[in-house]
């Protein structure tokens, strides 16, 4: 492991602690960068990484200098920093947690992993230059280590659902006070669809604070005029414009809300001297790129990939591969991690799955294939077979699936999508997967 990877994983001892004093302290030893760009702060439990990369690359189109700060990562700590459309190098990387280590020493503090991650951040962007920043919040929002953001240009908060209760709730309606504490005084709110109950939080928590409110659901409509395993096309529209049709690699029903829910965030830029031209956003979906989620990495025979681990996620997965007319004959590759609500998620794409092979993931919290078979079987899928390897599982799914004209599905973890992604190649990895699990968690 690189020296400077060794030394973000001993962050790990520090765990995750509520609270921003820290991260406050941090970055005002570090001359406070994450004042020097202005920020799409961007909450919620499902699909916030896909809205985070559509308004990146809106932004990008555009000629603008912008990054994008996202977590986890897949293969590489890195793919979390990214400038003008690029992951920052590993020199940079290691000079700015030089830099962030130094300011933590003199101001006497001890930061957790993604403090530390978080002010690496703020600094590459700040020494980049960049102006706009499109921001995604790690876990929760009221004290993620991101919220030290004070003015965003709006602040976005996507899909909530029941994930990481141990620390944000048990309801929904707690989890979206926890999403709802990105909402700023003075800052335009964006809301993607979502369930009555949390959204009746979020419209509270704008109404207490005196800012508008945008639901993406009503205020934008997308049409969907094909649909493949390879995307699907979208024509977007509202009250202020119709957009140019385009064909997306961004594939699922769910794909269209993020869209729906990027274009709303988008179009409040407007209102602060920063319009995003038709033409702009059309060509977002055109190029944009999120790995691991419905992702297609094999055609014979059609292979997805996705890092869903929650049942809302799941349930969409499905809906999903239905909407691509997969509703037979599917080979499931699944690694879950044991604080999940393992059961409960398999039981939404059980119906689909003809056979299914478990596999072990490189993370201490990770189920064993013997136990996550128990899982599956109970969920009702009828044929289970653990396996030792990732790769093991991978190929005798593919094999079952050319065999049977099928089609395999990989999901349960984004620990699970990292490793098959190192295993083709992707990433800009050279095979190195960070070893350890504060590396990707979080």
């Amino acid at each position: 492991m690189k020296p400077f990877l060794e030394r973000l994983a001993q962050r790990r001892k520090f765990g995750i602690r509520p609270g921003l004093e820290t991260m406050r302290a941090l970055c005002a030893a570090l001359g406070n960068p994450q004042e020097s760009f202005a920020v799409i702060h961007i909450a919620g439990t499902n699909g916030k990484g896909s809205v985070a990369a559509i308004c990146e690359a809106a932004l990008r189109s555009m000629g603008l200098p912008v990054a994008r700060y996202t977590s986890p990562h897949l293969v590489r700590v890195n793919e979390r920093f990214v400038i003008n459309g690029q992951m920052v190098s590993d020199d940079a990387l290691a000079r700015a947690l030089d830099g962030v280590e130094a300011a933590s020493i003199r101001a006497g503090l001890e930061p957790t992993f993604f403090e530390v991650l978080t002010a690496c951040a703020w600094v590459l962007f700040r020494e980049a230059g960049v102006r706009l920043v499109v921001a995604e919040v790690g876990m929760g929002g009221r004290w993620d280590a991101t919220n030290v953001i004070a003015a965003p240009l709006v602040s976005v908060i996507t899909h909530v659902a029941l994930d990481h209760c141990a620390v944000l709730g048990d309801t929904l309606e707690a989890i979206a006070r926890e999403k709802a504490g990105i909402i700023k005084p003075g800052r335009p709110v964006v809301i993607g669809a979502m369930d009555a109950r949390a959204k009746r939080v979020l419209e509270e928590t704008a109404k207490a604070y005196g800012v508008p409110l945008h639901d993406a659901a009503k205020e934008i409509r997308v049409a969907v005029s094909r649909r493949t395993i390879h995307g699907q096309t979208l024509q977007c529209s509202s009250p202020a414009c119709d957009y140019p049709a385009a064909l997306t690699r961004l594939a699922g029903a769910y794909q269209v809300e993020n869209a729906a829910t990027a274009l709303c965030a988008l179009e409040r830029l407007a209102e602060q001297g920063v319009p995003v031209p038709p033409k702009a956003f059309a060509e977002a979906l055109r190029t944009v790129s999120w790995p691991g989620r419905c992702q297609l990495i094999a055609e014979e025979p059609a292979t997805f990939l996705d890092g869903g681990h929650n049942p809302d996620a799941l349930r969409a997965l499905s809906l999903a591969l239905k909407s691509m007319h997969i509703r037979r004959r599917v080979a499931l590759v699944c690694g879950f991690c044991g604080d999940k609500a393992v059961g409960e998620a398999l039981r939404e794409i059980a119906p689909l799955i003809s056979c299914a092979w478990t596999v072990p993931l490189q993370n201490e919290r990770g189920l064993t294939p013997e136990a996550l078979a128990e899982e599956a079987s109970r969920a009702g899928i009828a044929t289970v077979i653990p396996m030792p390897s990732v790769e093991a599982g991978l190929e005798s799914a593919t094999i079952w699936a050319q065999e049977n004209q099928g089609t395999v599905l990989i999901c349960g973890s984004l620990f699970l999508v990292g490793e098959v992604l190192a295993l083709h190649g992707e990433m800009g990895s050279s095979g190195e997967i960070d070893p350890s699990e504060g590396l990707r968690a979080h």
